[in-house]
Formats: C-alpha cells, structure tokens, sequence
C-alpha cells in the first residue's frame, strides 16, 4: 500500500480551521456564531464523542496549535504501519532540548486528525500523537493500515510501539529514529504520556503489558478517565445534551463503590424497541423501569445514548447486557444486530478496563509519576464521589505504590491562567479527601479557559518535575519559567 510517509507542515490558523482535531471534553464554550448541527450531541458544549472544529464549531472552537508538524510511519509487528505525527515547539523548553509528550487518541470513537490538544508544543515540549489502525488524518492524509480494535489487544501494542520511538527505541519505517525526524533534541528520557477520557483505559493496559519496554516513560496526565465499563457506558449517571446531570438513582456511595467495580441493582433493566436515536439513528435503548409499569415513562432511567462501540456494536456494561437477557427484555430471537450480546460484552470488557491492572506496575514501573486531572463538573460522569478518580487514585497510589497528585500545583496553573485564585486547588501529592464524597474540593472549576489551560499545567508541571527530579508534595513556586522565544526554523 502506498502512503506518505514523511511530510512537514507549517499551520496558519487558517490551516488549522482544517485540521478536525478531537479537542476532547474542552468544556462549555459561548460562541454564539458558531453553528450547531439539528439531531447530533453538537451544541452541547462539549467536544467529545468525534466532533471536530469543522463538524461543530459550537463545541470545537478553532485554537491555535504553535506546533511544526513532521507526520512519518512506524511498523507494529502484525498490525501494520502505524501513522504518527511528531511536531516540534518554536522553541524549545529546556536549554538542553525539549521533552517528549505522547497524547494517546480515543478508543470509543473514530479520529479524523492527529490529536493536538492540549498542545504541548505551546510548552515547548516535543508533542507526538498517532492514528489507531485503519483511520486516516484528514490533514496530512496520513493513513494507519490494519484494522482498529477498539482499544482491545492490538490497540495497546501500537501504543507500546509509538511509545517506543517517542522514547527513542526503535525506528520508523524508514530506520530513522525521532531525534534525527526534527532539528530540535528530543530529551527521549523524559518521555510522558497525556490521555482524556477513555484514552486512558489504553494507557493503563499498556504500562500492565509493556511496562518493563518503556523505560523512557517517567509520567503519566490522566484526565478523566473511566476506569471500568458502567462508568464507560455512563451508566451510573452521565450529563445530558443541555449539560444537566441525570443520576442513576441506584447509585450510592460507598455502598455501590469498590476499587474493582462499580455495582447496583439491573434488576428492572428494559429495552424500549420503538425508541430511535436523534444523535445516531441507533434503534432500541436500555432503561431502568422505575414506576414498573413495563414501558418507558418520563419517570425512568434513561440510559445515555453515548453508548462505547467497539467492534460495530453499542456495547453495554457486561452487567446490564446479561441482565436484559436475564430479566426477559430481550431474547436471542429478538436482539437487535448492532448491540452486543451477553457474550461479547463479557468478552470485550474484559481487557478493556483499568481495575486491577494497577498492581502489577509496582514491579514493572516503579518510578512512574501520575497526576489526575478533573474538574468539578467532569465532561462525562455524574457521581459527586467521582469514582473513576477514586479509582484510579486508589489503584495507582496503593496497589502500584506510586507517586500521584489529584491536580496540578495552583502555581503551575496561575503561570499559565494568571486569574486562577484560591477556587482553583492545592492539593499536595499522595493525599486524597477523607470523604469521596467531598472530593469537588479537590477539582478545578472548569468553566471558560480553565477546561483547556489546567490540563496544560499539569503537563508543564510534570515536565518540569520530571526535568528537574523535584518530587516534593507541594511547590511554592514553578520550577522552570519558559520564554518561548521562537529560535527554531
């Protein structure tokens, strides 16, 4: 198969009206000029799910990326070769050279483009990002060959291979390796890694599976990820098209929480058939029969209708799958083609979790940093306790005994967003709120600049952590102060 392997672009802002990136969960965003597309989740301020700033420029408004775009391909051994980007600050952060930030791509959805928000390049840092197998960069025409598998097994090793040349490892297709692919030095031992959303299931796998291969990787910016498959179905509360939270009325913590799973009752679950989707024209939905009267009622539980798919099919937590089975709502005569059985949903869910993956990077990552990143009103989940972040603060600071910081340091996001005060938190590393409950003291308000700036922060601060060796719990002031004087052609 032919493809371009190398090319460099240089993006006006014009240009970048074109690139379609996935800015994921960039937060509310007032554009009253922007239009918004009738029957589609575009307008919801939200840009997730595969909305791009060509597709819904209410949601994904156009941002300047300061990045020199270099796009080159890797192989991964039995799934093909893997397009990558890798674009280089105008000047780099550090006199001896720039660190390298690998932002990981969604796993639910499709991506038309190189991810470059947040762009770290603004930082000075090297940013490299990827197209998952079969997808294509509608840009640089870029095209990953094989076939994508949802952020299953195949997934995970491309991950470890494009980790592997942002770390300096291994070549692309050409035997070329990154520091000889840009004129700025790649500090390939500085490596870290970004991941929003369900991103970041894939991260988590491919430190379980690969860690002791990436010894490049020193961090990890996790911002808000799901971590088991009833918090990726939204299933125990999500934010409707308005942006108004819709609760699981079964969902109670501490009762329904644990560091493994997320439970409560499936046990009125129904399917109502006639229901068709205005934002994908899916037929047939999943809901919870709260009055028992057997049909869907304005006083149910409607189940979101941003439903994961992963290998064609609207996939629901394995536990609400069997239970529609289990409770007669559907039958193998009646089940519809496009939703996954009990079967499959036991099968996919299984890899495609970050629970009890945690432990095993006690041995094979023992030095990696992590920050979690959230706000108060997350872009997905509901639940006041957050328990995607409980989780994952659990697992990687307990069962992996690493170091972990909820938020970035308020000094790292006051260099970035000067207007930050004390609403924005301080939250030393390796503490946790003594009630979950109470954890929206430790989030950052979300709203306005701050949804794009505070992820920026904590990639700055990690960085310099990491350039530095500065672990202390807290900073009382940055560590590095970049002028981004542009000195590279």
């Amino acid at each position: 198969m032919n493809h371009p392997r190398k090319q460099t672009f240089s993006f006006t802002l014009i240009a970048l009206a074109m690139i379609g990136s996935i800015i994921a969960g960039c937060g509310p965003v007032s554009n009253s000029a922007a239009s918004v597309t009738p029957g589609t989740n575009c307008g919801n301020g939200f840009c997730d799910n595969g909305e791009t700033s060509l597709s819904c420029a209410a949601d994904c408004p156009t941002g300047s990326f300061s990045g020199k775009i270099q796009s080159t391909h890797i192989n991964s051994a039995g799934v093909g070769d893997i397009a990558v980007m890798i674009a280089r600050p105008k000047a780099v952060r550090y006199p001896e050279g720039a660190g390298v930030v690998v932002v990981v791509p969604p796993i639910f959805s499709t991506s038309t483009s190189f991810m470059t928000d947040p762009d770290v390049t603004s930082l000075g840092l090297i940013q490299v990002s990827f197209m998952w197998p079969g997808q294509t960069d509608s840009i640089t025409s870029s095209r990953s060959t094989g076939t994508f598998d949802s952020g299953g097994e195949q997934s995970v090793q491309v991950l470890r291979d494009v980790i592997r040349f942002a770390s300096g490892t291994v070549p692309d297709v050409d035997g070329k390796f990154i520091s000889s692919l840009t004129p700025v030095t790649p500090l390939t031992g500085e490596v870290g890694l970004y991941a929003f959303s369900d991103a970041g299931i894939a991260v988590v796998n491919a430190f379980k599976l690969y860690g002791d291969q990436l010894s490049g990787v020193q961090y990890f910016v996790g911002r808000e990820n799901p971590t088991v498959d009833t918090l990726s179905c939204l299933e125990a509360g999500y934010l409707d098209d308005n942006g108004r939270p819709v609760y699981n009325p079964f969902y109670s913590y501490p009762v329904s929480y644990s560091t493994s799973a997320i439970t409560f009752s499936y046990a009125n679950v129904r399917w109502e058939a006639a229901y068709k989707d205005p934002h994908t024209g899916a037929v047939g939905r999943a809901y919870l029969d709260l009055d028992g009267n057997g049909s869907l009622s304005a006083g149910d539980y409607i189940t979101s209708w941003k439903v994961p798919i992963i290998f064609g099919k609207r996939t629901y937590s394995a536990a609400l799958t069997k239970a529609l089975l289990d409770t007669g709502s559907l039958s193998p005569s009646n089940w519809p083609a496009d939703l996954a059985t009990p079967e499959e949903a036991a099968r996919d869910w299984q890899f495609r979790q970050s629970t009890n993956q945690y432990v095993d990077l006690r041995t094979l990552m023992p030095n990696l940093k992590v920050m979690l990143v959230f706000a108060q009103v997350d872009h997905a989940q509901v639940a006041k306790d957050k328990p995607a972040i409980h989780q994952a603060y659990q697992g990687f600071r307990f069962e992996a005994g690493l170091w972990v910081r909820l938020n970035p340091d308020r000094v790292y996001v006051q260099s970035l967003f000067p207007n930050a005060g004390n609403e924005f938190p301080d939250n030393p590393a390796n503490t946790q709120p003594s009630d979950w409950s109470q954890i929206g003291t430790y989030a950052y308000p979300g709203e306005g600049a701050s949804g794009g700036l505070v992820p920026l922060a904590a990639v700055a601060e990690m960085a310099d952590r990491t350039h530095f060796n500065r672990w202390d719990e807290n900073l009382g002031q940055v560590l590095y102060i970049y002028f981004p004087t542009p000195t590279i052609p």
